[in-house]
């Protein structure tokens, strides 16, 4: 019974504070997802069908497959690149 009478002296036209919170982490995971696909999409060092698999992984789980991506996909991408930049120079 009060838990009614304090929602109708909410204000309807004013979020809660939980709503911009859920909002905000839903516009957090968005972006997470969206630069993970295009980080996917971008990278050189991956098959098409690799690239595919990512994607699928991101698709399938919208928030632990971008930190997957960023925690373990991009980090091959790196040392990939800096192996091969190291041997064409003749550095090591």
């Amino acid at each position: 019974m009060l838990a009614l009478r304090a929602a109708e002296g909410a204000n309807p036209v004013i979020p809660a504070q939980w709503e911009f919170t859920v909002l905000g982490i839903g516009i957090l995971a968005l972006l997470l997802f969206a630069a993970a696909v295009i980080g996917i999409a971008r990278s050189h060092h991956l098959t098409g069908f690799a690239q595919a698999v990512w994607v699928l992984v991101v698709l399938a789980f919208p928030v632990i497959g971008p930190l997957l991506w960023f925690l373990i996909g991009r980090r091959a991408n790196t040392s990939s690149r800096d192996a091969g930049s190291n041997s064409a120079t003749g550095v090591r």
